[in-house]
């Protein structure tokens, strides 16, 4: 089994979200809705509520999974919000995988730039995703 990492962390906020291509940002409106509720339905829906409510605040991660076999061909496009909540799309694609994490289910990460629990959890998600292929 391939070993996943994460790679290319950019942050998106409401200052820099309308430079990102057409499926990120629809990728963003689909998160919206799996994190929020199904009312929300755009990328500033998603920012706001990561913001509580204020896009000025929101603050989100898009990261590229990538495995440690090939660092250069993005395998999944994931978003990481709230500090311990993560969606996860195939690569330039609305298609989500189904695997992700909330932060109900989750211990809080210690700190943001602490990703190893949340990697771990993807890595042992795709693995089984893989086994049931």
């Amino acid at each position: 089994m391939e070993t996943l990492i994460f790679q290319n962390c950019r942050m998106i906020t409401h200052e820099n979200y309308k430079e990102l291509q057409p499926v990120y940002l629809e990728q963003m409106a689909i998160v919206a809705g799996f994190g929020f509720g199904e009312e929300y339905t755009t990328a500033e829906h998603f920012l706001e509520q990561s913001g509580d409510g204020d896009i000025e605040q929101g603050e989100v991660e898009l990261w590229d999974v990538v495995s440690e076999n090939n660092l250069q061909k993005v395998l999944y496009d994931c978003w990481v919000y709230l500090a311990d909540t993560a969606n996860v799309f195939e690569a330039g694609t609305a298609i989500d995988t189904g695997i992700g994490m909330c932060q109900w289910s989750f211990e809080q990460l210690r700190n943001k730039e602490d990703k190893a629990e949340l990697l771990n959890a993807l890595q042992d998600a795709f693995d089984e995703k893989d086994k049931s292929r």
